[in-house]
């Protein structure tokens, strides 16, 4: 009867609602049962409605239209990223090795994160709106869409100072409130982009997403003030400049592979939409990579709780549950990835059908970035070792190299393959540094042991 009652009471506790630093006995197994159990009903909510409002969007705009806001996205993205600083995953990292051994250095952390951000992404946002129609009509070679991109410099705002609050909450390990957090971002996202594109097409569904990133802003303040220890004050965010330069040394590496990962996928979109009816071959891409991202959902789901529990367990000197939590999560994630990828490679045609006729023909190039799915859970759990441990300096070098082999791959394959040679690139990114990842990670662990 051991089994069943210590499945109940792990149930028991998720549904009571408690966070992870919350849970008596400060067990790991418990601590990570009662996040990934919150983590996947958040996340099942939000995938669903993100991928419901996604056919309904393409079916609307067709497409050429779902193509250019995939375009409009992509463009604000690459400013977010800069915005961000990399601050998102600093604040996770800082806030949860800190959260059990000093609370109030991690409120510290996760205040300074997030004042940072709000000065970071209003500059961003700026700089966007004032090169907006240079980009449009040189760059992205559509002048019609100007508007759209000075509407979008609310998503280069909200979505930057999102991303940080999240990170901060996930750092806390709050995944009951990150839970219905993301299910109330789903839900305003399907109800505001697919309102937004019926009334103004384009336009109305940039407006729509930007409407979803405040909401969250909105929402994801109000969750951490009730989370953040009671004793951060002003006077504590004075203090708070102590912890500034190893987050500004954590989150600038991370930004720097960002950046590239950003601009290498910026890069393969412009070249996708240079070549003839482009921005509906991008259209077709993105209804494919939502298929994609369906696959991803349930590894996705877990990250942040493995993220936050590894570098807690790392903070509190643990290696052996370490070595066992992420061993665990290496054979689940993979596990739950290759069946269904296999599933929706059999079904590939059908799939795109869903977002439209015009859709169905790009069923190859769902079956490629289905394919990739694996490659990239790989890359994701991989550079989780790094991260968790401090090792961003590693993680840059392999992001790099993601960014170089995807930049050349799309320059070579998507003149002649188009979308299916900019998911083919994809493909061949993700496994090449995926492998490198590996061959990393044995060498963190052999050195780890001979340590001991």
């Amino acid at each position: 009867m051991a089994m069943p009652t210590r499945l109940w009471a792990v149930t028991s506790a998720a549904r009571s609602g408690l966070s992870i630093s919350a849970v008596p006995g400060d067990s790991t197994a418990r601590h990570f049962a009662i996040g990934a159990f919150w983590a996947l009903v958040g996340a099942v909510v939000s995938r669903g409605l993100t991928l419901a409002s996604s056919v309904v969007a393409g079916r609307l705009l067709g497409p050429t239209g779902f193509g250019e806001i995939g375009m409009i996205q992509s463009t604000q993205g690459l400013f977010g990223i800069v915005a961000g600083a990399g601050l998102g995953l600093a604040a996770t990292k800082f806030v949860a090795e800190f959260r059990s051994t000093d609370p109030t250095k991690s409120g510290r952390c996760a205040t300074l994160a997030t004042t940072i951000a709000l000065v970071s992404g209003t500059v961003m946002a700026l700089v966007l709106l004032a090169l907006s129609r240079v980009m449009a009509s040189s760059v992205l070679n559509a002048p019609h869409l100007t508007v759209e991109l000075q509407v979008a410099t609310g998503l280069v705002l909200f979505g930057t100072i999102n991303g940080v609050q999240t990170g901060a909450l996930v750092g806390f390990g709050d995944f009951r409130t990150l839970a219905v957090l993301s299910s109330i971002r789903g839900a305003c996202l399907c109800g505001f982009l697919i309102a937004g594109i019926a009334i103004g097409g384009v336009l109305g569904g940039v407006v729509g997403l930007v409407l979803t990133e405040a909401i969250a802003v909105l929402a994801n303040q109000v969750a951490l003030r009730r989370i953040l220890p009671g004793t951060v004050t002003w006077r504590d965010r004075r203090a708070a400049w102590s912890e500034l330069m190893p987050m500004c040394r954590f989150s600038g590496l991370s930004l720097l592979g960002s950046i590239c990962t950003m601009s290498a996928m910026w890069f393969a979109n412009l070249v996708l939409v240079a070549q003839p009816g482009g921005y509906a071959a991008l259209g077709v891409f993105n209804a494919a990579e939502r298929w994609r991202q369906l696959l991803l959902f349930l590894p996705a789901s877990f990250s942040p709780v493995i993220l936050t529990t590894l570098s807690n367990l790392h903070g509190r000197k643990d290696p052996d549950a370490y070595r066992r939590l992420f061993g665990l999560n290496l054979a689940v994630s993979i596990a739950v990835v290759v069946v269904p990828s296999i599933g929706i490679m059999l079904c590939a045609g059908p799939a795109m059908g869903l977002f439209g006729d015009e859709y169905r023909g790009g069923w190859m190039t769902l079956v490629i970035l289905s394919a990739s799915a694996v490659v990239v859970v790989l890359n994701n759990l991989l550079g989780q070792i790094l991260v968790s441990r401090g090792a961003v300096m590693g993680r840059f070098v392999l992001d790099v190299l993601l960014a170089a082999v995807l930049a050349l791959a799309s320059w070579q394959l998507i003149p002649i393959y188009r979308e299916q040679g900019m998911a083919l690139g994809s493909l061949i990114a993700f496994a090449v540094t995926a492998a490198a990842l590996a061959a990393t990670t044995i060498h963190f662990m052999r050195a780890h042991r001979s340590e001991r």
